[in-house]
C-alpha cells in the first residue's frame, strides 16, 4: 500500500448537517474540515464533489416530497450543492487550506468555471477543488458526478465518505448483513448493491476506477483512507 497522489472525496450532504439530516450545523461542517485538513496534511491532492440532501434532495433514493417534477427538483437539488460547497471553502481557508470552487454552472457568484486541466493545475499546487452542480444535467446522482470529475482529474481513486464502515451484501441493518472487505465492479453491479448510484457504480466499472467506501462518522478515518491505511471496503476491476 502507498499514499495517493491525488483522490476525489464524495461527501453527502447530510454529513454537513445537524442529526436531523436537514440544513447545515456549524459543528458539523468544522468537523468535516478538519478530517479533510488531516487528509491533506498528507501530501495527497484532494478534489471534493457533495450532495445536498440536507437542503434538497433530487435524484437518487429518499427524494424529497414537494410536487414538482424531476427534472427541476434534480436542478434545485445541483444548484443547492453550491451552497454546501461555499459554506466548505469558507471554513477550509479559515484554517489556512486553500480552496478553489469549481461549479458546473456558468456564472454562479463566487464560483470559477469547470476546467478539469486548471482543476489538476489548482490540485498540484495544494488547494481543495470543490466541485458543485452535480454533473450539469438532470436525472443524475452527485455519486456520478464524483466518478466524473474523478475521471477528468485523473484521480487514483474515489472515496466515498458513508455512514457505516463500507459495503455491506444487503442493507446494512437487516439481519446477516455481511461487511465486504473487497468486491470487483461486476459483481457489485451484478448484486445491485447500493452504497452508489448503479449508473455511477457502472461507469466506474467502465473506466476501471477503483472506489473506496470508509466511515465519515470516525475521527481520521479520511487521513487513513488516502494513505490507503484504512480497514475499508474497496471496489475493483
Amino acid at each position: 500500500m502507498r499514499p495517493f497522489k491525488r483522490i476525489l472525496l464524495k461527501l453527502s450532504g447530510e454529513m454537513l448537517a445537524a442529526d436531523t439530516g436537514r440544513g447545515l450545523s456549524g459543528e458539523a461542517i468544522a468537523r468535516q474540515v478538519e478530517e479533510i485538513r488531516l487528509a491533506h496534511a498528507t501530501g495527497t491532492q484532494m478534489a471534493v464533489v457533495i450532495g445536498a440532501g440536507n437542503l434538497v434532495r433530487g435524484a437518487g433514493p429518499n427524494r424529497h416530497d414537494l410536487p414538482i417534477s424531476q427534472q427541476h427538483m434534480d436542478t434545485m437539488g445541483m444548484l443547492a450543492t453550491a451552497i454546501n460547497c461555499t459554506a466548505l471553502k469558507d471554513r477550509l481557508e479559515s484554517v489556512g487550506i486553500p480552496a478553489v470552487h469549481m461549479s458546473a454552472f456558468a456564472s454562479l457568484p463566487f464560483t470559477v468555471p469547470l476546467d478539469s486541466r486548471e482543476a489538476q493545475k489548482m490540485l498540484a499546487g495544494g488547494s481543495v477543488v470543490l466541485f458543485s452542480g452535480g454533473t450539469g444535467l438532470p436525472f443524475f446522482s452527485t455519486d456520478t458526478a464524483a466518478v466524473v470529475r474523478g475521471l477528468q482529474i485523473e484521480a487514483e481513486a474515489v472515496l466515498k465518505a458513508t455512514q457505516v464502515d463500507g459495503i455491506y451484501d444487503r442493507h446494512p441493518d437487516e439481519q446477516g448483513a455481511q461487511l465486504l472487505a473487497e468486491v470487483t465492479h461486476e459483481a457489485a453491479l451484478a448484486g445491485q448493491l447500493r452504497f452508489m448510484d448503479l449508473a455511477a457504480l457502472a461507469l466506474a466499472a467502465q473506466h476501471k476506477l477503483t472506489i473506496h467506501v470508509f466511515n465519515a462518522h470516525i475521527a481520521g478515518n479520511l487521513a487513513q483512507a488516502v494513505q490507503d491505511k484504512l480497514q475499508c471496503s474497496r471496489v475493483r476491476s
